[in-house]
């Protein structure tokens, strides 16, 4: 089965750099601006390390790394569906029957996540990781707004990111919703990475996890326990107390 998983992931590939072609294969320098492509190409750049390696059966790549790409694609997804205006009906078909806002906004971002759920290990992310991802977004937000002034007259890639539309209010406004979307959405990858099994659902081999993934993982799970058996210890001595009359107050 890890072949199979494998191949799909490696199909995933092969979809990002569809989506992406206008950049590396047409010269389009731009469109890099835009998060789709550049989420694009992060999946192609994770998911060829990722697919190669349930190929050869070797450590899939950090936590970090998988849940990072995951977020962004979900992001992707989400934002093109409740904040991007539709694409154009006539659209044309590039690649099975798809059209390119198919495969970057719908296809790819539900590939992702499935594969996030189902092909990838877990119960290796903690809380603190999902605010580093934070780090991304903050620098784009920066990127684009220093596009802005650096090269003025340039379009900005989306609406949310407009300064000469929003203003500093507006745009800081934008910074810090979005910010905390990305975050509650990060939170949800990680509690989502904690509840389900460690080995993945579907093609998991051994070695799948790195050494620095099965430290971390064996940390979390020690602390835990360490919490876990505090609080039993807690009650247990409570439930002598109260057997033996002595509670708190109450004398010796």
């Amino acid at each position: 089965m890890h072949v199979v998983v494998g191949l799909f992931r490696l199909f995933l590939v092969v979809l990002a750099l569809v989506g992406t072609r206008a950049i590396w294969r047409d010269g389009d320098i731009e469109g890099l601006i835009y998060f789709t492509n550049q989420t694009g190409f992060l999946v192609a750049i994770a998911f060829t390390w990722a697919g190669f390696a349930s190929l050869l059966r070797r450590p899939q790549p950090p936590a970090w790394v998988t849940g990072a790409v995951t977020l962004f694609a979900a992001i992707t997804g989400l934002v093109s569906w409740f904040v991007l205006a539709p694409e154009d009906p006539d659209a044309p078909a590039v690649f099975l029957g798809l059209t390119d806002g198919q495969i970057e906004h719908e296809v790819l971002p539900l590939a992702v996540v499935a594969d996030f759920l189902l092909l990838t290990p877990h119960r290796r992310l903690r809380g603190l990781t999902a605010a580093q991802w934070l780090l991304y977004p903050l620098a784009y937000f920066a990127f684009t707004t220093i596009r802005g002034f650096v090269s003025p007259g340039s379009e900005y890639p989306y609406g949310f990111v407009d300064l000469d539309a929003l203003g500093w209010t507006g745009l800081l406004v934008n910074v810090v919703l979005y910010g905390a979307g990305f975050l509650v959405l990060g939170l949800v990858l990680v509690g989502l990475d904690r509840l389900l099994p460690a080995r993945a659902l579907i093609g998991s081999y051994p070695g799948a996890v790195a050494p620095t993934d099965e430290v971390a993982r064996d940390v979390e799970g020690a602390d835990d326990a360490v919490a876990a058996r505090g609080g039993a210890d807690g009650a247990t001595d409570a439930s002598d107390a109260r057997a033996t009359g002595r509670g708190d107050g109450a004398p010796a």
